[in-house]
């Protein structure tokens, strides 16, 4: 039997206090096998090469606005909050060792955003003001229980493949800013109504990103849970191939020269 995936999951631990459901997201990666492991991001540079190389998967989890400087934008733009600059070094760190291993990623909310800064797409910086909207895409944090609005789904893509919603589903909000233009290298997997990208995924990396929070409805939703179950299972997939690989080498004796 394979071991239990483990799962290094970023976070601003001064963020928790108002993030008021972000205890689930550990409750839901236990339920469905995995073991989270809380890694601080927003305190100190760290060396995220080494964690990220002893895991099984990543996750980037929601919070704060990212640095604008990092995708062209204003740092002086009124609408931003809880910007760090530190915690966008130790993510985008974190996410390129995983990218160079193949390490499964979930990237969520502000983790969204994070990637597409960090690979040179664009943001909008307030959805409100920038993308106007009949859909409300931030209803608060409370609100992260229920489903707030429907996305259409991209045939074949990852979530799609791990959801089994056929073409539409329901999905929680809580985000003011969003992906203006992808990052080369990803395809968008997910739209709302009104056309904003909602998930996208590298199809060469196990990297994918949605820009709602299925960790946190999980116990509700059944295409949340399917999430997090369908992202464990790439990590514990991923364990069994790299275990397999050291077993075998580890079985090869290099001939004795008589």
């Amino acid at each position: 039997m394979t071991a239990k995936p483990l799962i290094a999951v970023t976070l601003n631990a001064a963020e928790l206090d108002r993030m008021v459901h972000w205890r689930k997201m550990f409750d839901g990666l236990q339920t469905v096998g995995a073991i989270p492991m809380a890694v601080e991001c927003a305190s100190a540079i760290a060396d995220l090469e080494h964690t990220v190389g002893t895991v099984d998967g990543l996750i980037i989890s929601g919070g704060g606005d990212v640095d604008p400087r990092r995708w062209g934008g204003d740092p002086d733009d009124p609408t931003l909050s809880w910007v760090n600059p530190v915690r966008d070094e130790n993510e985008i760190a974190a996410f390129e060792a995983a990218w160079n291993r193949g390490l499964p990623t979930l990237a969520i909310c502000r983790g969204a955003q994070l990637v597409t800064a960090a690979r040179g797409g664009e943001l909008y910086a307030d959805l409100p003001r920038d993308f106007p909207s009949a859909i409300a895409h931030r209803l608060g944090e409370e609100a992260l229980l229920e489903t707030a609005h429907d996305v259409d789904l991209v045939e074949g893509s990852r979530i799609a493949r791990w959801t089994q919603a056929g073409t539409r589903m329901k999905v929680n909000s809580q985000h003011h800013q969003g992906v203006r233009r992808l990052a080369d290298g990803f395809t968008a997997s997910a739209y709302a109504p009104d056309g904003l990208v909602e998930a996208f995924e590298s199809p060469d990396h196990p990297v994918t990103a949605v820009q709602w929070h299925p960790e946190v409805n999980w116990g509700s939703c059944e295409f949340s849970y399917r999430i997090l179950d369908g992202f464990v299972e790439s990590c514990r997939e991923r364990r069994a191939s790299t275990l397999s690989k050291v077993t075998g080498r580890s079985r090869t004796r290099t001939p004795v020269a008589l």
